[in-house]
């Protein structure tokens, strides 16, 4: 085990690695607008290379008592409370979507279209954007460079009423191009690289996702079914800002609730996914046989993972979180013990939502309603059984069912 000085020294990079928004120009005559900008500039931290260093080990404090039966039962009343298809629980104003986004333009820049889960959020928004009544959606396939980030910027100066960025943007790369943006009166948002606890930098709007929420129920199903004996090697995406805002949420649990045990953790880049990294897993495996979960925060990471694995030829619980179809089929098949899910559609919807409420210097939600859910093989499986909506075919859809749609159309007084 791991000592005490490990863990402090955890969680002093953990809280160290911070994030940091710097607001663009504060010129909007709307109060109601300067006073939301002022708030995300005064709350916000700027966003470090330090975001992306590889995460640290925990370790359990050695002398920590075991996990008591109420603790025990209170972890397994919080997950359960992420079984069922979430309800739609936004309690933002109703606005008029038709009438703010008439005549109007948006942009959406993706990190990488090649990123299954980026590529479905970007489908998504056009269709939820469109229903919204905006005029044209800007939503071409991004190759990730910082070429395409500056292009689509440049357009969206000419062509564009509003701007979001989606994924894991360096911001640093662009920050010229992202400020001449802002000083022709256009805001810019971001999505889907930092939790809601945090605000991304050069941008106007963080638009806020409790991702963290992810890591800690990953956290809480490992302990739960180890009774807070949990050795665990955690897969972590080096390139992903959003990787590491996972695993807070799952260190922060994970210190409060094990017993006894660790996690130790294996970063893999970009690079590295698909070419090499499973062999990396299956040598951390080979050399901790006190291993009893996986946990993958990446769903980019989740085949690499299950490849690892199956080298090892040990048999080694794998849970992970992401909303990607091959995460789903890896659930579904079992290869997954279990998936914290997110939802491509229900994410596009929520950030369209936030940019009308942007457009029209609305007050805007503390957090934005994007939840996640815990599914399993059995899980799945009921689903598609009892599925009764006719215009849903993937069961990646229907396991989010689809009243957070008629929630948002309702916001919007569509």
């Amino acid at each position: 085990m791991k000592k005490f000085t490990a863990l402090v020294l955890a969680l002093f990079l953990v809280a160290s690695a911070a994030v940091m928004s710097a607001c663009g120009d504060d010129n909007d005559n709307n109060k109601k607008n300067t006073k939301n900008e002022t708030q995300q500039s005064e709350e916000s931290e700027d966003v470090q290379e330090s975001s992306r260093e590889e995460v640290k080990d925990i370790s359990a404090v050695e002398s920590k008592a075991e996990i008591t039966t109420a603790q025990l039962s209170e972890i397994n009343s919080f997950i359960n409370k992420y079984k069922d298809i979430p309800e739609f629980t936004s309690t933002s104003e109703a606005i008029s979507a038709n009438e703010i986004s008439n005549g109007k333009t948006v942009t959406l820049i993706s990190d990488n279209s090649n990123y299954t889960f980026t590529q479905l959020v970007s489908q998504q928004f056009i269709s939820a954007a469109k229903s919204a009544g905006f005029k044209n959606v800007i939503a071409d396939e991004s190759d990730g460079t910082v070429t395409y980030f500056s292009q689509q910027l440049d357009n969206a100066v000419k062509n564009s009423d509003i701007v979001l960025m989606y994924g894991d943007i360096n911001k640093d790369n662009i920050a010229t191009d992202i400020e001449k943006t802002q000083a022709n009166g256009i805001k810019v948002l971001s999505a889907g690289n930092v939790g809601k606890e945090e605000k991304d930098h050069y941008v106007d709007y963080t638009i806020p996702i409790n991702y963290q929420l992810a890591g800690k129920l990953l956290a809480d199903w490992s302990i739960s079914k180890n009774k807070g004996k949990v050795n665990a090697l955690a897969i972590n995406n080096s390139d992903s800002i959003l990787s590491s805002s996972i695993y807070k949420g799952f260190t922060d649990e994970f210190i409060k609730y094990v017993s006894s045990g660790y996690c130790t953790v294996l970063s893999g880049s970009s690079i590295e996914i698909g070419n090499g990294l499973a062999v990396k897993i299956k040598q951390a495996i080979e050399n901790d046989p006190n291993l009893n979960y996986i946990i993958v925060l990446d769903d980019a990471l989740i085949s690499d993972a299950i490849s690892g694995v199956e080298q090892s030829g040990k048999k080694i619980s794998i849970i992970s979180t992401g909303g990607s179809t091959a995460a789903f089929d890896a659930a579904e098949n079992g290869k997954l013990e279990m998936l914290v899910a997110q939802s491509y559609e229900w994410t596009a919807y929520a950030m369209v939502d936030y940019a009308l409420r942007v457009l029209n210097n609305s007050d805007l939600p503390a957090e934005q309603d994007v939840p996640v859910r815990i599914v399993t093989a059995d899980s799945i499986k009921a689903d598609l059984e009892s599925n009764t909506y006719s215009n849903i075919e993937g069961f990646f859809e229907i396991c989010f069912g689809a009243n957070f749609v008629t929630g948002y159309r309702g916001l919007w007084s569509l």
